[in-house]
């Protein structure tokens, strides 16, 4: 059910989370969440993209915005400047946490992703079975973005290169279980968190989406209470309790919507607009 509030306070900016968010089921942006940024671009407030996704798999789509400041990628481990063309913020993971993150999966049927200043790069024998992975629906973007490589492990721990985020995508939920238990038992410190069906996210310890946007506040010199977050899943749920007001989608998880203060329509029925036009522009829609 949609929820309206009495808005309190200006909100000076809105993070919106990609998937499941801002994009439909068919990984589009739709005209009237377009629409909706735009206008609040025009009217002087901030839209930040806050996603897990590579400067990389971002880029067409930040095309369609020139006004946008910064995106928030990388769950927090990017924060790039749009307008200079160069990072704020990058944060990288420690080689001998990215050996420990190996070891996890060594010897089975996981396919592993890494970003590395903001490029995307995969394993070549396992980027054209997307859907073995429960990542089916995101063939096209792996199949543009994504660079292909020998032996991603070998990538991730050549000298000099940072990796700022590694995904492990598992042919199923039980199988991202054995690799989180594995790494608890470990005690490996790393930022951990679930994604999609059986993806599991990998940063170095501390960040999040949360970690991100304050960064963001910091160069745009405005406090997280005047910032919306909308989201829908788990890896949104340090962002969302950090920020000024937190906007459930209506397809969002039950953590999710218990942490929100408010909840609009769904990811396929124009919920990311109504955020946008009833919170940050203050609109009765």
């Amino acid at each position: 059910m949609e929820q309206k509030i009495k808005i309190k306070k200006e909100y000076r900016a809105a993070a919106l989370d990609m998937d499941g968010t801002a994009l439909n089921d068919r990984k589009e942006l739709a005209p009237e969440t377009r629409a909706a940024i735009h206008d609040a671009l025009s009217a002087g407030k901030e839209v930040i993209f806050c996603t897990g996704r590579s400067y990389a798999e971002m880029e067409d789509t930040l095309r369609e915005f020139p006004d946008m400041h910064y995106l928030c990628g990388e769950s927090g481990a990017l924060v790039y400047d749009l307008r200079a063309g160069r990072p704020v913020s990058m944060v990288s993971m420690e080689k001998d946490l990215l050996r420990l993150l190996w070891e996890a999966i060594r010897g089975r049927d996981v396919m592993p992703q890494i970003f590395s200043r903001g490029a995307s790069l995969g394993n070549a024998d396992q980027l054209a079975r997307m859907a073995h992975y429960q990542m089916g629906v995101y063939q096209e973007s792996f199949d543009r973005v994504c660079t292909p490589v020998k032996d991603v492990e070998a990538a991730a721990l050549e000298e000099g290169r940072s990796v700022e985020k590694v995904n492990f995508y598992h042919t199923s939920p039980e199988e991202r279980e054995i690799t989180y238990r594995f790494l608890q038992e470990k005690g490996v410190r790393a930022a951990m968190v679930y994604s999609e069906i059986s993806s599991l996210e990998c940063s170095a310890p501390g960040l999040s989406k949360a970690s991100g946007l304050r960064t963001v506040c910091q160069v745009l010199g405005i406090s997280m209470e005047q910032m919306i977050m909308v989201g829908d899943a788990d890896n949104d749920l340090e962002a969302l309790k950090a920020s000024g007001l937190a906007v459930a989608m209506g397809n969002a998880n039950e953590h999710v919507k218990k942490v929100c203060a408010v909840q609009v329509a769904d990811n396929n029925h124009g919920g990311c607009a109504q955020a946008i036009r009833r919170y940050l522009l203050g609109e009765d829609v």
